[in-house]
């Protein structure tokens, strides 16, 4: 079974979780429902944060999305 978490980049250990549960008894929740290895996780979700506000704070400086979206070196 193909599920679009796993196209998604979700670890394969919550995916699989995810399905067996059927999305619950999860232990953390953020970008997806956390089964396994929640400290990898939840440093994740901050770094995911932390790119978000960054990208935000730029956006309204007013640079445009086409521009965010350039790979930086």
């Amino acid at each position: 079974m193909l599920h679009i978490g796993y196209f998604l980049g979700y670890p394969y250990d919550d995916v699989h979780e995810f399905i067996v549960q059927r999305g619950e008894n999860y232990t953390v929740f953020g970008a997806w429902k956390v089964y396994t290895n929640v400290e990898q996780a939840l440093a994740t979700f901050e770094s995911y944060r932390a790119c978000t506000q960054h990208l935000t704070h730029v956006y309204q400086q007013g640079h445009s999305l086409a521009k965010l979206a350039q790979a930086t070196r």
